[in-house]
């Protein structure tokens, strides 16, 4: 008979730890029925975020309470419905959604108690099905409606895009590239710069590891940075506030920097610039473009289609290689979106 697999969580973890499969129990049961309204999906592939750490560490996190011990590991996943007693939702449906760290999942289909809907029809399915985490999926939409929606490029102008290696951060630069921009991708190391160059597209290059970066910046973007998409914090942002463009904009996404630093680091210095250039810094949360999911998923596929939206994923295999593929976002140690695909 077949069970489902799961990862719970053992203990909590200690502050700059490494997320590692010791934190974890490998757990078994029944795989569960659906009730009336409900569906069973099977899981085929995981995403990670940075902010599924903060599940781990036992205190509240910004949007979710912190995971209990026993409790199965959060997480999205994307998997196809093979049972259902919901009316909208039909075997062989494809869904992304909260699965958490396990093979199957039952699914509530109606939103409409969550604060934050994530429950996502995908309605243009492509192989492999971990698209739908990254290129064509949560970290897709991230990028697409940060850098359109909140910094409206514009075509010839110059976007400055931090942690460009990583999952949200290569797809703002393709994108950003399909919209007739100039795109500076920063990232730290010499591996990963010629990655962003020869895979994502990017017209040049950062290291925050080696250069200076305010004198990095002010050489590349001699008229100032228009738009800045950010997903580290600290002082990348620094830089990028510093030497902003009139009418610049800076997208704020993540802060992976500084996140979960138990003493908060001093703020930016040079926010004084929002004045000076009278820019616009805006932060911004992806689940709540929800209702626009659809829409952008279509355009995505497009791009996809024809060639101009390349894939980025970085694989890992099996579901006890989940907290080896969390643990990358912060170790820096590949480049791309990563995603576990639940080989059985």
């Amino acid at each position: 008979m077949a069970l489902n697999k799961q990862l719970r969580l053992a203990r909590h973890i200690r502050e700059h730890e490494a997320v590692s499969l010791d934190l974890f129990d490998i757990t078994e049961e029944a795989i569960p029925a659906p009730a009336d309204g409900q569906f069973l999906v099977k899981t085929e592939a995981l995403g990670t975020s940075p902010a599924q750490r903060a599940y781990l560490m036992g205190s509240d996190s910004r949007f979710h309470p912190p995971l209990s011990i026993g409790e199965i590991m959060r997480g999205r996943g994307v998997g196809h419905v093979i049972s259902s007693r919901h009316p909208d939702f039909k075997e062989g449906d494809v869904v992304a959604c909260s699965t958490g760290w396990q093979y199957y999942s039952i699914q509530d289909g109606d939103q409409s108690r969550s604060p934050v809907k994530t429950l996502q029809k995908v309605h243009y399915p492509q192989e492999p099905l971990c698209l739908h985490l990254g290129t064509l999926g949560a970290s897709a939409f991230a990028a697409y409606f940060g850098l359109l929606d909140i910094g409206r490029p514009q075509a010839g102008e110059t976007v400055v895009v931090s942690a460009c290696a990583g999952g949200v951060g290569s797809l703002v630069a393709q994108i950003a590239r399909i919209k007739g921009c100039r795109v500076i991708g920063i990232a730290g190391s010499p591996e990963k710069c010629a990655w962003i160059k020869d895979v994502v597209g990017v017209d040049a290059t950062v290291n925050y590891k080696t250069d200076n970066l305010e004198e990095k910046f002010a050489e590349l973007c001699p008229n100032g940075i228009d738009v800045y998409f950010d997903n580290v914090g600290g002082d990348i942002l620094d830089a990028a506030l510093k030497n902003l463009a009139l009418k610049g904009r800076a997208i704020i996404c993540g802060l992976i920097s500084t996140e979960y630093e138990n003493t908060p680091p001093p703020g930016p210095r040079h926010y004084y610039n929002l004045i000076y250039k009278r820019a616009r810094m805006e932060g911004f949360f992806v689940w709540d473009y929800f209702e626009q999911f659809e829409a952008a998923e279509a355009e995505l596929m497009t791009w996809y289609k024809n060639g101009d939206l390349t894939p980025t994923e970085k694989i890992y295999h099996g579901l006890e290689a989940a907290p080896e593929a969390l643990q990358s976002l912060f170790s820096g140690i590949a480049s791309g979106i990563k995603v576990i695909d639940l080989d059985r």
